[in-house]
């Protein structure tokens, strides 16, 4: 199979905004292309790092293979660079001790897991409030453990600025209570809140002219 051309990742994973991230993610990691590099390069750094004994031998090996990552599938780091609006990036997720279970994934560089990308067609109430009504529809239809929340969180992109909403569905003593956590970049997570009011607060961020940042 030829080489993919970052057209040909575009028209492949575009179709699948909206959807979880981890999709993405499998539909990158079942390219023959991919995975036929991934066995052999994540083997023969398992090898490497086997054979040797020197105390950072395992972080140069990891860095080593997310070089040759982006060098190797230098078109699928770009478009994974122009859907994320360059608020993702490809990341090797190496299992050394393990080698066949390595994978590629998408990070956004956060501390928490992101389980969807939305991107925004405007920073209107409207926009804000579908992308929720989208984040609402993930969460588990089976009911919640009491304080054990189902949650699903959603970076809400547009023009390359990159906060997060949480939502959270808890199990409470008069029913089932929906809250939201709002994460902006480089700042603590917001108190949880009604879904509605993470909304507006998502609006203003975007209103304030903010500078783009991931």
């Amino acid at each position: 199979m030829a080489h993919r051309t970052v057209d040909d990742w575009l028209a492949l994973l575009q179709p699948m905004l909206w959807q979880p991230v981890r999709q993405w993610q499998e539909r990158i990691n079942a390219d023959p292309d991919l995975q036929q590099w991934l066995q052999e390069a994540a083997y023969r750094a398992a090898m490497e790092v086997a054979s040797a004994s020197a105390p950072d031998t395992l972080s140069a090996a990891y860095q080593g293979l997310q070089d040759e990552l982006i060098v190797r599938f230098a078109e699928l780091a770009e478009a994974v660079a122009r859907l994320t609006q360059g608020c993702g990036r490809l990341r090797i997720n190496w299992q050394p001790d393990a080698p066949h279970y390595s994978t590629v994934e998408i990070d956004f560089g956060r501390d928490y897991c992101i389980d969807l990308f939305i991107p925004l067609p405007d920073s209107s109430l409207d926009a804000l409030q579908q992308a929720l009504t989208h984040l609402r529809h993930q969460l588990p239809a089976d009911p919640p453990y009491p304080r054990r929340p189902h949650q699903v969180t959603a970076i809400l992109a547009y023009q390359g600025r990159c906060p997060a909403l949480r939502l959270r569905d808890h199990l409470t003593p008069a029913g089932r209570q929906l809250t939201a956590i709002v994460l902006l970049p480089g700042q603590q997570p917001s108190a949880e809140m009604p879904p509605e009011t993470a909304l507006q607060y998502l609006h203003a961020y975007f209103l304030s002219g903010a500078p783009a940042s991931c």
